[in-house]
């Protein structure tokens, strides 16, 4: 690139500053929820231009494209420059189409870790500013970081981190005081999927036999955790259940050192998350972090990979409980009675059951570790009998109209999707419409497409409509559903769940029944 005074003034540096002090926000929106893990926003903003859905943004990248050119080619003149970096800025101002700046579902909290995010991306974009005028090239550079402020907030993600990371650690070494002072039993659970599930069943059998805290929704990283205990644990606490989630290899090691949890429990091991991880393998190696420590260990064994690192378990002499959602000849096992309700057993015997939808493994695991922690077993049974199921999944209610209405939106598993539709299919009336309403599963990586198509088949049989929401699954969702239910299924397409939403409430009447599978926060697609 040679050197020119064409394209060097301080107002273009302005400019350039300008634009993206104003782009950088969606995009910061975006690291926010996928939490500030580097490299995800510039993902993110891959999948918005080019996905094969939407012409208008692949148009645009296009454009921006012709505009990066422009501002990097040599020679050149005022006739270039301008036009390159009025091309830029109107692009990356308004574009994507379809990622907002307030959002609708994932609203930006300007958190503290928030704004030192945004400072950073706008001092290191001023930084680099300063060099492009300093070198002569001050429209031509403000071109490019226009265009690639998606990575100057990865950049600034990924700058930060450490400092992040030093400033959280006074509150868990906050949290980790606490525990050793009120010294409860603790409980780490993990998993693919089921972590929350599994940990707010485990509190409802628990509370009738001792006092019991579970780190609520899914505080289930670092700062979640030391959260959830510098606020939470009161003294007297007898049992804390610890949710531990990872997005990468290391992270649960992290959160087992000082939690330091004695009962532990793997729910599941399957694709969410793949994309981070690569293989299912390197998932469960990360999800085996949990058992460092641990007296107890309790796995679902229906899942081949947690059945053969049971049998590995046994060989090192730990203790290990093997849980079932169908073999009641596992320690403790789930299973489905004629009525479809979930059935408890232990070493065979029955200890009660619940007409409350569930997934089965999960409820077994939650039993085990009541079971562990020395929870009698008629109190087991009582805690059944009553157990009330977890917010937003596999909530099932009959509205006034009497359309029965499936609330599973914060599932995102094939495994999950499949009990969902079997509900559907035990609550809907002969002759009435059974609607699934989904965007369909996400992290999957390679599998993603195999995954959706496979569960849209799984629909096109047990429903009469699908309503497939957003950009990011259409394609494999109405392959999958007419691939299943060919001409029987209705199928239509949605760009918000609002607006399926809104479709759901004017077309379905009494004996109709509504499955919402999952939903996606606006950032995607």
């Amino acid at each position: 690139m040679g050197l020119t005074n064409v394209s060097n003034s301080i107002p273009y540096s302005l400019i350039g500053l300008a634009v993206v002090a104003v782009t950088s926000i969606k995009w910061l929106r975006v690291a926010q929820r996928e939490h500030y893990v580097p490299g995800y926003v510039v993902r993110f903003a891959s999948r918005w231009y080019f996905s094969r859905e939407s012409t208008a943004n692949t148009s645009i990248a296009v454009a921006m494209a012709f505009a990066f050119i422009a501002a990097i080619s040599r020679p050149h003149s005022p006739g270039v420059v301008l036009p390159a970096l009025a091309v830029g800025a109107v692009c990356a101002i308004f574009s994507p189409v379809g990622l907002g700046y307030k959002g609708r579902s994932s609203k930006l909290a300007w958190t503290r870790r928030a704004k030192v995010l945004y400072a950073s991306t706008l001092a290191i974009n001023a930084v680099l500013l300063v060099l492009a005028y300093l070198v002569n090239l001050s429209a031509d550079l403000a071109t490019v970081f226009i265009i690639f402020s998606p990575g100057l907030v990865d950049l600034a993600t990924y700058l930060t981190r450490p400092f992040e990371r030093r400033a959280l650690e006074p509150f868990v070494k906050s949290a980790t005081a606490k525990l050793q002072q009120v010294n409860p039993v603790r409980v780490g659970i993990t998993g693919s999927y089921g972590k929350t599930s599994t940990k707010n069943y485990i509190a409802q059998l628990v509370s009738g036999a001792l006092t019991v805290l579970a780190s609520p929704a899914s505080f289930n990283n670092r700062g979640g955790l030391a959260r959830a205990v510098n606020e939470n644990l009161l003294p007297g606490t007898q049992v804390f259940i610890a949710e531990m989630g990872t997005y990468q290899k290391g992270e649960i090691a992290s959160l087992v050192e000082w939690v330091k949890p004695s009962i532990v429990a793997i729910t599941a091991i399957g694709p969410v998350h793949l994309e981070r991880f690569g293989s299912e393998e390197a998932i469960l190696e990360a999800k085996r972090e949990i058992m460092t420590g641990a007296s107890t260990v309790v796995l679902n064994v229906d899942d081949k990979r947690l059945a053969a690192l049971a049998d590995e378990l046994d060989r090192e002499g730990r203790h290990v409980i093997r849980v079932s959602g169908t073999d009641t000849a596992r320690e403790v096992s789930v299973v489905a009675d004629d009525d479809g309700n979930a059935v408890v057993y232990h070493q065979r015997r029955r200890l009660g059951s619940t007409s409350t939808p569930v997934a089965r493994t999960n409820l077994a695991v939650a039993v085990a570790v009541a079971l562990e922690l020395g929870v009698p077993e008629d109190v087991i049974g009582q805690g059944l009998a009553g157990l009330r199921a977890v917010s937003s999944r596999l909530n099932v209610v009959t509205t006034e109209a009497g359309v029965t209405v499936i609330d599973d939106t914060y599932n995102s598993n094939p495994s999950g999707a499949r009990l969902a539709l079997a509900q559907l299919e035990a609550h809907s009336s002969q002759g009435g419409k059974r609607v699934v309403v989904t965007p369909g599963m996400v992290e999957l990586g390679s599998q993603q497409y195999d995954e959706n198509r496979a569960l849209g088949v799984a629909i096109g049989v047990s429903a009469t409509h699908l309503c497939v929401v957003g950009l990011t699954n259409r394609r494999a969702l109405l392959a999958g559903a007419k691939e299943g239910g060919g001409r029987s299924i209705t199928l239509l397409e949605f760009r918000t769940r609002e607006q399926a939403v809104a479709w759901v409430r004017q077309n379905l009447v009494s004996g109709d029944a509504v499955l919402y599978e999952n939903d996606l926060p606006d950032h995607f697609a």
